[in-house]
């Protein structure tokens, strides 16, 4: 170590504060009253990008500075100068353009070196580069603009939400979408854009998610509702993303606005039930010849029984009284047969709202096959209904699920029309533990391969003069049912058609 004390001589010491200077990573420099560079260490050197102070071209230093810069540098060095400075010497953000050809960004201090009479001699400077630590705030400025730009021009509604559920981020379609401005819900609580019930549950997911760690709907899209300013609600899709920042995290949501879809949907089940509605009707119109002759039947029973009791009454015996209270009892049933046919075409071709109903299974087929059958015995079908024990009751659309099995059962009978055996098998058994499963089979010329996989297929049809949009229906309605509808086809023809209709839970069936 060197020893400066006082009875060390002045080139001791002057050895010594070079020597400091020489370590140091800083630069220094010692600028004269006229702009000349008196003294620089060897960073200094190296951040000028020189090998000694001869290698600097004759003029002011002050030439290496950016032009944009040097203004400001000479009007805080001629502060210093006047003695004019703060307590606190605050630092400058300087671009020099160095002799080897780089541009480098520094951050320097400015001090006054005095004489020993205490006048000003010059202005000592210490300088470090910054230029690594201004790229990486131009490249964070830069991923911020570019973020930014991003967020407003992102197609989906995208807001932005910190641990706390207050907004950071307001994308401009989410303003066209809610109506706020992006000024308007910064900081402020992600609820202000939520309805009832989902407002007052919001704060207590967010809780429970930074509790436990748990992710119920992050990475998940759910749909419920949104609110907009002017206190409108509409339903949307929501997906939630999170990401972590070290210890902070933020929530990103991405909504789709379900409105134009919801309206759609609503049409589209209007015009279906329409299309529904216009297809028991053509299907009434292709029975009308068979149900005069399903109808005629019990009439004209009942009209020979009364006219036999009518002449019964005419040659009145008192051993008669029997033999006619059965004429009459039996015309009775016939005019209740006919009634209960003419109640089930009405009930088919009926137009209502969709009556979802806890029905018994056994009896929905039976009323179904009453119209399927209409007309088919005449023509050498034979029926066989099998229903597994143990199903109880369904919950569904009565007209509509008799639709189906209608449907099936007369294109069955189409499809068996030139077939040597004539039977059709209606079969219910149990699928699972929720569904059960009807199926209607027959021994018909079955369905060309080309045509196997879109007969669900609207304006697919194996019938000369059919419309193709009978199963297509069907499909719809099972669909529709939460159920599921299937076709098999046996080698050697015949056709196996399946669907699916859910069970009546034990809850449900306690509650009725």
């Amino acid at each position: 170590m060197l020893d400066i004390g006082s009875d060390r001589t002045s080139s001791d010491r002057t050895g010594f504060l070079d020597a400091i200077l020489e370590t140091l990573s800083e630069a220094v420099a010692i600028i004269l009253p006229d702009h000349r560079l008196a003294e620089l260490n060897a960073a200094g050197l190296s951040l000028l990008g020189i090998e000694s102070l001869n290698d600097i071209p004759p003029g002011s230093p002050l030439l290496l500075l950016d032009p944009n810069h040097a203004p400001q540098f000479k009007a805080h060095f001629d502060k210093v100068m006047s003695g004019n400075t703060p307590d606190k010497i605050e630092p400058l953000f300087l671009v020099v353009h160095a002799l080897d050809g780089e541009r480098r960004a520094i951050e320097c201090r400015l001090a006054p070196l005095k004489s020993g009479d205490g006048e000003p001699a010059g202005v000592i400077v210490t300088a470090r580069e910054v230029s690594q630590r201004e790229n990486n705030l131009q490249k964070v400025s830069e991923s911020a603009a570019l973020l930014s730009a991003i967020l407003q021009t992102v197609p989906d509604p995208m807001i932005v939400i910190d641990e706390d559920g207050l907004i950071t981020s307001f994308s401009k379609t989410a303003e066209t979408l809610f109506g706020y401005l992006e000024d308007e819900v910064l900081g402020r609580s992600i609820e202000m854009v939520m309805p009832e019930p989902y407002r007052g549950a919001h704060h207590s997911y967010i809780k429970r998610y930074l509790q436990t760690g748990e992710k119920r709907i992050i990475g998940i899209g759910r749909i419920l509702e949104g609110q907009k300013k002017d206190g409108s609600i509409f339903p949307m899709e929501l997906v939630v993303g999170e990401i972590q920042v070290g210890e902070h995290r933020a929530f990103t949501g991405f909504i789709r606005d379900l409105t134009e879809k919801f309206e759609a949907e609503a049409k589209m089940n209007e015009l279906q039930a329409e299309l529904a509605h216009t297809s028991r009707l053509s299907a009434v119109g292709t029975l009308a010849s068979a149900l005069a002759h399903e109808l005629n039947q019990p009439l004209t029973t009942m009209a020979n029984y009364l006219a036999t009791s009518r002449d019964l009454l005419d040659d009145w015996k008192p051993e008669m009284l029997e033999t006619i209270r059965e004429a009459i009892d039996e015309s009775g049933k016939a005019a209740l047969r006919a009634g209960q046919i003419v109640r089930r075409l009405r009930d088919f071709v009926s137009k209502g709202e969709i009556d979802r109903q806890i029905l018994p299974l056994g009896k929905l087929i039976h009323d179904a096959t009453t119209l399927g059958l209409v007309g088919a015995r005449e023509k050498g079908i034979s029926l066989s209904v099998e229903i597994e024990p143990h199903i109880d009751n369904v919950i569904a659309d009565r007209v509509q699920i008799q639709q189906v099995i209608v449907n099936l059962m007369r294109n069955a009978v189409e499809a068996m029309e030139h077939s040597a055996i004539k039977h059709l098998a209606i079969r219910a058994k149990r699928c699972g533990s929720d569904y059960a499963e009807i199926s209607v089979a027959d021994t018909g010329h079955g369905v060309p391969e080309v045509m196997q996989g879109h007969l669900f297929q609207p304006f697919v049809s194996t019938k000369a003069k059919g419309m193709g949009l009978g199963l297509s229906i069907s499909h719809t309605i099972i669909a529709a049912h939460g159920g599921e509808m299937s076709v098999e086809f046996e080698q050697g023809g015949g056709t196996i058609f399946k669907f699916t209709v859910p069970l009546v839970s034990e809850e449900m069936q306690d509650e009725s």
